[in-house]
């Protein structure tokens, strides 16, 4: 075991902390602190004090993280996973309100009243007038599948009567078992991977740090990744059709399910004897996500498509902004996100997995706003070129997103806070590249020569 139970005490340590250091409140946050759930938002001082703890409890915990990476064992990491999560939900705060957006629009469900909806709500509660405190009247859009509204309506409905914070906490729990799931899911995911590769896979998606603060504030961003993971399971096994329908429908939770959906179609197209499945499932899981999405896009692209604003903060666009203006930086961004798509799909049509975490690099530049939990996104992408330094620059990048949380707890959304954030997640990750190109090869040979039956399955 030696340093894996770090994952666990570095959050035990962080909670610890942070509930002594919560004593000295001051009294300008006490109607945050009477909330269901304690949210630090823009709390100036004492927020960066909150935001302090969190980042030690993550400093500590990803030490026992890269140890874990190179010495993997599935039951540790199903064990460290889950005590983690217990640890970083008994933290008396959180550093985003998105659990309670996902119970008020679980609550708006269940009165019949349509989340997708801009519309001042009329409907009173003590859940509802704390999801309004946080978010205001009308709340903003749900962006969410029907699925997943479905979901939050039923935890709603099942804990609604234990007061407002059991539906909270409800959808935390979930997120934190799920996560726990996803283990042994990234380990049948990786199944035409080395044994290595598949360790490492399970436990860098479980006990990521930042994955794991994430679960603990309720991100359904896990759920997601465990639908995901399951999918790929089920391709890599022997029910390629399922895998890849399921794999279809996962839009229906979020929408970056259709990235997943694309990437598995793409990942088979090689496989003669599994692609024409793989297609078909792809192609009725996607017609029925369709019809069942429809009515939630059709509100969308009335209410949030008209009112949304694209602003860029904490990212390479923001700090592109900041050098050549708002034009200039969405067309470098784009040309980098282009170019990051068309060189990693050409190296794995050749059966090079290095071109993977490419892929995973241009969707975080895509990003405008890199929210932490964003990071479950690209998360799995990097075991699929495990052990070279461009993975590593991947779980780098993961581990950097902490920083995202310090601008809201603090009441700092400074220019100069921007930059120093966006400069960040891009030296630390390209440190790290660079640390790994000059100790060893970047690419392995096993790592890179698949098995015959996938394009981007390593050596058995």
């Amino acid at each position: 075991m030696r340093l894996a139970p770090l994952v666990p005490l570095g959050f035990l340590g962080g909670t610890l902390l942070a509930r002594v250091l919560f004593l000295q409140a001051p009294s300008s946050i006490a109607v945050d602190r009477a909330q269901p759930l304690v949210v630090v938002t823009y709390w100036q001082q004492f927020g960066f004090v909150m935001w302090v703890a969190l980042f030690i409890a993550i400093a500590v915990a990803s030490i026992g993280y890269v140890w874990v990476l190179r010495h993997a064992s599935l039951t540790i990491t199903v064990a460290c996973s889950a005590l983690a999560c217990a640890a970083a939900l008994a933290f008396p705060v959180v550093f985003s309100s998105d659990a309670y957006a996902y119970a008020g629009y679980g609550l708006l469900a269940l009165h019949g009243v349509s989340p997708y909806a801009h519309a001042a709500v009329t409907i009173r509660d003590p859940l509802m007038n704390a999801v309004l405190w946080q978010w205001g009247n009308p709340p903003p859009v749900c962006v969410y599948g029907p699925a997943f509204v479905w979901f939050a309506q039923t935890i709603v409905a099942m804990f609604q009567g234990f007061g407002p914070a059991a539906p909270l906490w409800a959808l935390r729990v979930s997120a934190c078992v799920t996560l726990v799931l996803c283990a042994p899911l990234a380990y049948y995911a990786f199944a035409n991977f080395p044994p290595r590769t598949r360790l490492a896979a399970a436990a860098g998606i479980a006990l990521n740090p930042v994955a794991i603060w994430a679960a603990a504030e309720g991100h359904n961003d896990v759920f997601l990744i465990a639908i995901v993971l399951g999918a790929f399971a089920l391709i890599a096994g022997s029910l390629p059709l399922a895998g890849a329908f399921l794999l279809a429908l996962s839009p229906l939770v979020k929408l970056p399910g259709l990235l997943a959906a694309a990437v598995g179609a793409f990942a088979y197209a090689r496989d003669r004897s599994r692609f024409s499945r793989v297609l078909i499932g792809t192609i009725a899981g996607f017609t029925i996500a369709a019809f069942a999405a429809w009515p939630a896009l059709s509100y969308l692209s009335h209410n949030q498509v008209a009112r949304g604003r694209y602003f860029p903060q904490f990212s390479l666009q923001y700090a592109l902004s900041s050098a050549f203006g708002d034009p200039a930086a969405i067309a470098i961004t784009a040309a980098l996100v282009v170019s990051c798509v068309i060189a990693g799909c050409m190296l794995l049509w050749r059966r090079n997995v290095t071109g993977a975490p490419l892929l995973a690099l241009a969707l975080w530049i895509a990003i405008p706003d890199p929210y932490p939990w964003y990071a479950l996104w690209i998360l799995p992408v990097a075991f699929i070129a495990w052990e070279t330094p461009a993975a590593w620059a991947i779980v780098a990048l993961t581990l950097c997103a902490v920083l995202r949380y310090l601008p809201d707890a603090t009441t700092d959304l400074s220019r100069t806070l921007n930059l120093a954030i966006a400069c960040a997640q891009l030296l630390v990750p390209a440190g790290v590249f660079i640390a790994g190109s000059m100790r060893s090869r970047p690419v392995l040979p096993e790592n890179c020569t698949p098995a015959p039956d996938s394009a981007l399955s390593h050596s058995r």
